[in-house]
């Protein structure tokens, strides 16, 4: 649950329909979790970082570029990749290509190929000045409302003492 102004937008901006509205501008099916199989199968059912096959209990949909405002990355086709939960857990918002490169190893190079076919068959390129911009239009009006509505709940509160 969110406890802060930050918090609340940050929430905000994963759950809005930015990654939706990119998709079907570039002509696609909105992603959601039913198409991840699909995502698997490009990758050959193994992780797109080290190479190890994905089971389905040990599988992540990792973003490369990462949903948060810092780095304003998408829930849209070309931006979610599969991952083993040992790379999901260790690579922590660390940029992807060279995290990549550490858990590749001597398959670096191929792996890197794979995920760069992957985003351009995607077509994922979304303009960072447009997306920062939103972004930063969300996180004031998203707190703004939120910190007004808890203010009005605990007024509330208060009179009910």
């Amino acid at each position: 649950m969110p406890k802060a102004q930050a918090d609340i937008a940050n929430t905000a901006l994963r759950i809005q329909q930015m990654g939706s509205a990119y998709d079907e501008e570039r002509g696609f099916v909105p992603y959601n979790a039913k198409h991840f199989p699909e995502v698997r199968d490009f990758f050959g059912k193994r992780c797109c970082y080290c190479g190890d096959t994905l089971e389905l209990s040990r599988t992540a949909q990792d973003h490369l570029i990462p949903m948060n405002k810092s780095s304003l990355g998408l829930h849209a086709w070309g931006n979610v990749v599969p991952a083993c939960t040992d790379c999901n857990a260790q690579r922590q918002g660390k940029e992807w290509h060279s995290f990549l490169v550490r858990r590749a190893r001597t398959d670096a190079a191929e792996r890197y190929e794979r995920v760069q076919e992957f985003v351009t068959k995607f077509r994922y390129a979304p303009k960072p000045e447009n997306l920062r911009k939103v972004a930063e239009d969300l996180y004031s009006e998203v707190g703004t409302v939120a910190m007004a509505l808890i203010a009005t709940k605990v007024r509330r509160f208060r009179e009910t003492l």
